[in-house]
């Protein structure tokens, strides 16, 4: 779990944690969510292609990595 908030505070370029979401996090935009999946992707997580729309909080990055489509 500390990576991946790992990977997301790298991507946003700040310190995020799980409450962080795209409403308090400046820049937080659908170009870095797919950034985020995409870094995510690089470091061995997986995040099904249909549920990167849904992705509006790290607490939803982390409850969507590794599950299967």
């Amino acid at each position: 779990m500390a990576q991946i908030i790992d990977i997301v505070s790298g991507v946003l370029g700040t310190q995020v944690s799980e409450e962080s979401s795209t409403e308090d996090v400046a820049g937080w935009d659908s170009l870095k969510t797919l950034q985020i999946v995409m870094a995510l992707d690089e470091a061995g997580y997986e995040i099904p292609l249909e549920k990167i729309a849904e992705i509006k909080s790290v607490r939803d990055v982390l409850s969507f990595v590794g599950k299967g489509a």
